[in-house]
């Protein structure tokens, strides 16, 4: 490891060298040394290798956290092993989430290699669509909610990345093992931003699908009515039904290996994955539920559905079905925000979001707040929308946790990450799958209004499948 440094690209420049790894050891080395031992917490960050993030989550040893976040544009954020994980429980979830993290990060100290931008700390991870939605089978380790502050974290935007470690003084740590685990992640780095392809061939994944039990037509066919049941008796206007299919594998699930296939998902979806012991949790993403830098907002409402191909996009805004359950995200998503913004800035008539296999209708809604509100806060208001839990959204949501027969889990929950300024990115857990064992559990669902047509409905579920089914090896 004391070998020259790798290629390290800079924006408008040409690509300069990262330090040799034995300079990045000293230096990291030098700012442990006499701090391990003081209270507080501490994130040394250097500059690193660009390569495939999706090797650092190879290297996830049995039992420690993963976590994944990567957009379309190249940016991505790799978290392996926990400084500190916060589980969260009962309704209290979110309060729970601000005053924990809140505590932590004010007892934080960011140190970087000269010449870096500091970065700013981060907590990665998601919560169930409701709580107690995970809290059977795989989904318990998981739970109603959990983030992450990593022990080690990648940045990358594409052009240049940065390696940090986070370590509580209060924890008992050895600068040799520090050290240790440094020079390995550094090894893996190095190696994967020299040979890139052969970094992601060498990711594994040769579990073949042996089974695949899909909910029998007739049985959504019963799910539908009743849901539409509810909507003629006056109670809801909508309420989003969801289903799954379980798939068995040959062998265990590389989750990094099912993760670099995701970028087959399409430009506008975001990646994600969280590894807890036993079970790993997948998604790409094409619905962005909100995010927050400075006092600026953006999110969308992405809600009626057809399959691609000629005329689709005339049929689909000429939907009435279609359009007013995509009305109903809009205004839902409006009335929670408009309190808290200067103004909201959106298009009366939707437009078009053309996904692999499928369209739905879409509307960019941005605005300015009126004060520093938390990204949390936000997203406390704005969960579940009626995208994927129903309208009235409240009753929409006890009435799924008491008749749908599969636990949803953190499918159709929010996923993403947030800083100490309160910033942050959270996208709706959609094209997700959980993976436990041998097995993959593979979610979609539908959004269901008084005139929905249980077959085209279920048509329209099995394409929203299809891009995992096929990363996982079924059907193509």
């Amino acid at each position: 490891m004391s070998g020259p440094g790798v290629l390290l690209k800079s924006r408008g420049e040409a690509p300069a060298l990262t330090p040799p790894a034995a300079e990045l050891e000293d230096f990291v080395g030098e700012q442990l040394a006499g701090r391990l031992s003081r209270p507080g917490i501490l994130m040394l960050t250097i500059p690193a290798p660009v390569a495939p993030p999706e090797v650092l989550l190879q290297g996830v040893e049995a039992g420690e956290d993963g976590v994944f976040w990567a957009s379309s544009s190249g940016a991505s954020l790799v978290g392996v092993g926990s400084c500190h994980h916060l589980a969260l429980s009962g309704d209290k979830r979110f309060e729970q989430l601000r005053t924990r993290s809140r505590e932590l990060f004010s007892r934080l100290e960011a140190l970087t290699y000269p010449g870096l931008e500091a970065p700013r700390p981060r907590f990665l991870g998601g919560l169930s669509f409701a709580v107690g939605s995970a809290d059977r089978g795989p989904w318990r380790v998981f739970g109603d909610g959990s983030f992450t502050l990593p022990r080690w974290l990648y940045r990358s935007d594409g052009q240049t990345a940065t390696l940090s470690i986070t370590l509580d003084g209060s924890a008992d740590e050895t600068p040799g093992v520090v050290l240790g685990e440094l020079a390995a992640r550094l090894e893996r780095l190095e190696t994967a931003a020299t040979e890139p392809e052969a970094a992601l061939a060498d990711l594994g994944g040769h579990a073949v699908p042996v089974a695949v039990d899909q909910l029998p037509e007739e049985l959504w066919a019963a799910q539908v009515e009743a849901i539409r049941d509810a909507i003629a008796g006056g109670r809801f206007r909508k309420i989003v039904a969801a289903r799954r299919a379980d798939v068995t594998f040959s062998d265990e699930l590389e989750p990094a290996a099912l993760l670099a296939r995701l970028v087959t998902c399409g430009p506008h979806c975001r990646r994600f994955a969280f590894l807890r012991p036993g079970a790993a949790f997948l998604v790409a993403s094409p619905e962005r539920l909100i995010e927050r830098h400075g006092r600026s907002v953006s999110t969308e409402a992405l809600a009626g559905s057809i399959g691609s191909g000629p005329q689709q996009a005339v049929r689909l805004l000429r939907s009435t079905k279609d359009r007013s359950e995509h009305q109903l995200v809009v205004e839902h998503i409006v009335a929670r925000l408009s309190p808290l913004c200067r103004g909201l800035d959106w298009s009366r008539e939707p437009q078009i979001r053309e996904l692999r296999n499928l369209l739905h209708l879409h509307t960019p809604i941005r605005g300015e707040l009126r004060a520093d509100t938390h990204v949390l806060d936000l997203l406390e208001r704005l969960h579940p929308t009626p995208a994927v839990g129903g309208v009235p959204a409240a009753a929409a949501t006890r009435w799924i946790a008491e008749h749908e027969a599969r636990p949803r889990g953190w499918y159709s929950g929010p996923v993403g990450w947030f800083d100490a300024a309160g910033d942050g990115e959270f996208d709706v857990a959609l094209r997700s799958c959980l993976l436990s064992g041998k097995e993959a559990l593979v979610y979609a669902g539908a959004g269901i209004m008084l005139d929905s047509d249980p077959r085209l409905e279920y048509q329209e579920t099995e394409l929203k499948q299809r891009s995992l089914l096929a990363a996982l090896g079924v059907g193509g």
